[in-house]
């Protein structure tokens, strides 16, 4: 493939991914004479954008950006790689650390456990299609995850929860927007100044346990929270 076209089709995913849905791209003539390339190889670029969902076009108006944020419903209790792989896109996790520690007093308190009682703690950032979305810290009471390995630790901590007997029922989220801490920010390739949405979860067993405290920072470019009401 043309080395040319695939360098700005390139560019062009950089430009989109510093943008909001819904927002207005650059006419061809601006993006022609923004990169110094020709109309075929511009509308070439943009095609193919369209044709993956990147972005849509509206006539005689122009490109937009598509909205791909991760779309999870708060109605459904469904792990990070179910939810992606729902909607076929490619679910990826780096571990970033992993270690038994001893609970503090507002980690006893969720978990229902003594403070400095042993806890599993962990650190994960998620990624979807290779997009870094969701910084995770996650605490886990050890009955849950007693033998897990690192391999689990990336995929899908729920299959393995129940796989061992245990089934998992419920979780009560508390959802805030927040400035996120530096290295938070950085890893979630956010600019200065940008927030995120933070949700503190504590997921329970069908036995009524609460077996996990997580605290995640998502990055609301990428992730969009559904809630289905009724009367």
């Amino acid at each position: 493939m043309n080395r040319k076209f695939m360098s700005i089709k390139h560019c062009l995913l950089k430009k989109i991914s510093k943008m909001s849905p819904n927002d207005k791209l650059p006419s061809e003539r601006d993006l022609i004479e923004e990169f110094g390339v020709s109309r075929p190889t511009i509308q070439k670029a943009l095609s193919d954008l369209e044709i993956e969902g990147i972005i849509y076009k509206i006539p005689r108006q122009g490109s937009f950006v598509s909205d791909l944020r991760l779309r999870k419903s708060l109605n459904k209790l469904k792990s990070f790689a179910e939810d992606l792989r729902s909607t076929g896109d490619t679910p990826s996790t780096r571990l970033i650390s992993f270690e038994l520690t001893e609970a503090s007093a507002a980690v006893a308190k969720q978990l229902d456990l003594a403070e400095g009682d042993p806890v599993y703690y962990l650190i994960r950032l998620r990624f979807k299609n290779g997009d870094p979305i969701i910084y995770d810290d996650s605490y886990f009471a050890p009955f849950s995850i007693s033998g897990i390995t690192c391999d689990v630790l990336i995929d899908s901590i729920y299959q393995f929860i129940e796989s061992h007997g245990m089934k998992v029922s419920m979780a009560e989220e508390t959802i805030s927007a927040v400035l996120p801490p530096q290295d938070i920010a950085e890893a979630l390739e956010l600019q200065k100044d940008e927030p995120v949405i933070k949700i503190e979860m504590v997921a329970y067993l069908s036995d009524g346990r609460p077996f996990e405290y997580t605290i995640s920072h998502k990055n609301p470019r990428k992730y969009l929270l559904e809630l289905q009401s009724f009367r």
